[in-house]
């Protein structure tokens, strides 16, 4: 999916000036009771619901996805309705996305599906 340009000042690690999906200012997401690296910096808007992580080393936008039901609660914290995802890729044949607590900071890799067994 292509997004618009996300408003940064084109030098890694700009603030976002606007929200790629609705034009509005985005709000920082600030680090939880657990540090998330810092070459991350996390963005929400209140007005659509939009979330993002912009890399500071390139400035390289990812728009996360925000999950409903029994993924959207986090395993570790607790906190209602703070998981998202990124886009789904492949690593050694299977199929995976990124999951991160919004409010913790707290991540990692989500399998998708198995792959097919061998007949």
């Amino acid at each position: 999916m292509d997004l618009p340009d996300p408003g940064t000042d084109g030098s890694p690690g700009g603030d976002l000036s606007a929200c790629p999906a609705c034009g509005n200012l985005p709000e920082r997401i600030l680090d939880g009771p657990r540090c998330r690296p810092p070459h991350e910096r996390w963005w929400e808007c209140r007005a659509c619901r939009w979330v993002g992580v912009q890399y500071t080393h390139s400035g390289h936008l990812q728009t996360m996805r925000r999950l409903q039901d029994d993924w959207a609660d986090c395993d570790f914290c607790g906190w209602e309705e703070a998981n998202v995802v990124g886009e789904p890729f492949e690593r050694d044949g299977e199929r995976l996305d990124w999951l991160v607590c919004l409010a913790c900071g707290r991540s990692n890799t989500r399998r998708l599906d198995r792959p097919a067994a061998p007949e």
